[in-house]
């Protein structure tokens, strides 16, 4: 009977070890988790955005409009207002550009350059 009560004790011991044991790799896993989902969110939009410029080659058939919708993000209000800017940028005194030429074309960026 005393060797009965000892093997329950132990029992009881034993699970209450293991239940600690999965709380604390369930704490650990949620730790975890959520940094990960705090890295994987770096660089969205909560984050700074910085503006930046890059140079392409206009191919046959391409527009400032075609441009505008590769390149323009949700800083700028509008088409048209991001084709002022491009326009104002390379001198443009019209909107025809032409096959082979290089526009600077600005646009905004989460990412560190």
């Amino acid at each position: 009977m005393r060797e009965n009560r000892r093997r329950v004790r132990k029992q009881r011991a034993d699970r209450v070890k293991l239940l600690g044991i999965g709380f604390l790799a369930l704490v650990i896993t949620l730790f975890f988790s959520v940094r990960a989902a705090a890295t994987a969110n770096a660089g969205t939009a909560d984050s700074s955005r910085t503006k930046y410029y890059t140079s392409i080659q206009i191919e046959k058939g391409t527009s400032l409009w075609d441009i505008a919708g590769d390149y323009m993000t949700e800083e700028y209000a509008s088409q048209q207002e991001y084709i002022d800017e491009v326009m104002q940028m390379n001198h443009l005194k019209s909107d025809v550009i032409y096959e082979g030429a290089y526009l600077c074309v600005p646009y905004y960026s989460a990412e560190q350059k």
